[in-house]
């Protein structure tokens, strides 16, 4: 699968097809189009109404609301291929049969390969468009598709979680790492989905201190540029489990005791739940990113990984609306 990078490429040399290469449309980050004098190569625009994703080895009949489906042509695959240099999954011989069927020095008339015949070599290559998107959402979207793929295969993640993943698509871009949560739905090992959600956490855990901080010296700027100035500076970051124990007194008590049902280790009646979720995250955490002896008797095998990344979901959620108030 391919369906992670984005181009910037200014322009493109196309193939010589006069017709099955020349682009039907503008394109918002390929700027795609041609010359009036030469129809093998493309030029820059300027235009800003369509977006285009591409997929490869995606197969994604219902696509997110915020896409459309196109139909894919010879300057759409023209591109994705000199971008992504995807692996053809024909056998050698196959690929021959189509690529060295013709070419323009020996073959006359010769008006290029056929686009399909040189699609079918590949993955399945989807091409979605989306209208007036911010530059900063482009992943977000990558998100939603990406998680459309996962819905239709026989994975990991049950049709709850999904539903929960798709909404934490309502915060902002700026916070939530989705090029991260991108690669963590494609990704077979359910650990992987769990630490990209403990990042999205991890993200706020200067919030407080930074807030109080400014707030003592009468600074009135972003907590993220003085979270940025106080480490770049002075080296310092908040501690992590105290930091996570801070955020996480904020959520809800039922989302609390969802975690540490997933994790088979109940709230102690005694126990404030907050502290007591935050280190068993981080404890998980921890086990997961290290591998000193300390952590090698730390089992995840009674782990219910949709319900812990379905209530870490909507831990991300609560706190990152709280901290945006």
């Amino acid at each position: 699968m391919v369906p992670l990078r984005v181009s910037i490429t200014k322009f493109e040399w196309l193939p010589d097809d006069p017709t099955a290469f020349v682009p039907s449309m503008l394109w918002k980050l390929l700027f795609i189009t041609t010359w009036d004098d030469s129809q093998n190569r493309s030029h820059p625009t300027d235009s800003a109404e369509e977006a285009y994703f591409i997929t490869c080895g995606m197969d994604i009949p219902e696509p997110p609301n915020c896409v459309v489906l196109e139909e894919l042509d010879g300057s759409i695959l023209t591109t994705f291929l000199a971008e992504l240099a995807p692996r053809p999954t024909a056998s050698p011989s196959a690929v021959r049969n189509i690529v060295e069927v013709a070419d323009k020095l020996s073959t006359d008339g010769y008006d290029g390969h056929d686009h399909l015949a040189i699609c079918s070599l590949f993955p399945t290559i989807q091409v979605f468009s989306a209208s007036d998107l911010l530059a900063g959402e482009t992943f977000k979207v990558f998100f939603l598709i990406c998680l459309a793929d996962r819905r239709r295969i026989d994975q990991w993640i049950d049709e709850q979680l999904a539903d929960a993943l798709a909404a934490i698509t309502e915060l902002s871009s700026a916070s939530i790492p989705y090029s991260v949560l991108c690669r963590a739905i494609l990704d077979m090992d359910p650990a992987a989905l769990f630490l990209a959600l403990y990042r999205c956490l991890e993200a706020l855990y200067a919030h407080a201190q930074a807030k109080a901080l400014m707030t003592r010296i009468g600074l009135e700027r972003d907590w993220v540029e003085m979270a940025e100035t106080l480490e770049s500076t002075l080296g310092w970051y908040p501690r992590e489990e105290p930091s996570l124990e801070t955020l996480l007194a904020t959520t809800l008590s039922e989302d609390l005791r969802s975690v540490a049902a997933a994790l088979k280790e109940p709230v102690p009646l005694d126990a404030k739940e907050s502290s007591f979720v935050a280190k068993k995250i981080y404890n998980l955490r921890n086990a997961l990113v290290h591998y000193r002896p300390f952590h090698w008797k730390v089992s995840t095998t009674t782990v219910d990984w949709n319900r812990l990344c379905e209530a870490m979901t909507r831990l991300v959620r609560h706190v990152h609306v709280e901290c945006s108030a």
